[in-house]
């Protein structure tokens, strides 16, 4: 266990007690910053639509509710949408990372990931018509990873800082965790060369992959899954972790390939009371790595009147690391 050495407020998206109400009263489920925009993606109809907001990167951020730049609609039929923490630029202009095809039987979580161009003015409603990587289950065969398509529960996406490794991380319905490792420019090559047609995982040479039992879950060894990173190299795994109304704050960082989580490191953000807003409760969200033991947090706040979310925030977070 170890300390964060700083907690940073780096950016208030929206605050609806306080008259800034340019975000939906839902979690903002990942932040993203970019170099000239902040993104704010959130899920409405119940998680069912995906809607990702951008403004100017400052402090108080500026967002269009009625303008989003993107909206994947998940509801009813619609199969374009559902519940995902992926949202991360894919080195190409205007290209991002984003979940995709909702499981009616997993909480509307997405299974495939697609890859979308920004700003898009139209409402999608289908994932087929969109650029998507298939079979993610099955991501990291050649390591002898592979579950059934039926026991997903829950699969994301996450690019490294300097956009060289593309990660996959998936679980399934027995709480096991499954990682696999991409060259990002394999990833997009292959994209770009299937159109709207669905590219297998499993025609994409993977680098590394590896399985961590039992991760997830109510007794698991990280217990809430929230936001996923992965470093420079590849050589390790971040994970936000927050059951919302927990006090069991924390960021876990895993050494590639280490399923023993005694050679783990738990970032411990339970005292850090800059987190705390009198009358609000935390959830932590997605995380978005700008170096190793370095990186940005996104914060929903829920009052503790009727659990409405009326914050979102993003946080700087970085720590000295014994790993």
């Amino acid at each position: 266990m170890v300390y964060a050495s700083n907690v940073s407020l780096q950016y208030n998206l929206n605050d609806y007690d306080d008259g800034d109400d340019d975000l939906y009263h839902v979690v903002v489920q990942k932040g993203n910053v970019g170099s000239s925009y902040v993104y704010a993606l959130q899920l409405l109809h119940s998680q069912h639509n995906i809607y990702v907001f951008r403004g100017s990167r400052q402090k108080n951020v500026n967002f269009d509710k009625s303008n989003p730049v993107l909206r994947l609609i998940g509801q009813d039929a619609y199969t374009a949408g559902g519940h995902t923490q992926t949202w991360e630029y894919a080195n190409q202009s205007g290209d991002w990372f984003v979940g995709t095809k909702p499981m009616p039987n997993q909480d509307n979580w997405t299974k495939q990931i697609a890859r979308v161009h920004i700003p898009d003015g139209q409402k999608i409603y289908y994932n087929t018509n969109l650029q998507r990587l298939s079979y993610l289950n099955r991501a990291g065969e050649s390591y002898g990873i592979g579950y059934s398509g039926d026991d997903m529960a829950r699969v994301e996406a996450a690019v490294s800082p300097d956009y060289q490794y593309f990660m996959i991380a998936s679980g399934d319905v027995y709480h096991n965790g499954y990682f696999s490792l991409y060259y990002l420019s394999d990833i997009n090559s292959a994209l770009n060369a299937a159109g709207t047609n669905p590219v297998d995982i499993r025609g994409i040479h993977c680098v590394r992959a590896f399985e961590i039992p039992g991760i997830a879950g109510a007794n698991g060894s990280v217990g809430s899954l929230q936001g996923f990173d992965v470093s420079d190299g590849g050589n390790y795994i971040y994970i936000s972790s927050q059951f919302a109304g927990d006090s069991n704050r924390k960021i876990v960082k895993i050494p590639w390939g280490n399923a023993n989580p005694d050679s783990w490191e738990t970032v411990d953000l339970n005292h850090q009371i800059i987190l705390d807003a009198n009358g609000y409760y935390t959830e932590l969200e997605g995380i978005q790595l700008i170096n190793d033991n370095d990186l940005y947090l996104t914060v929903a706040y829920h009052r503790d009147s009727d659990g409405l979310t009326a914050m979102n925030r993003i946080y700087r977070v970085n720590w000295t690391s014994n790993i």
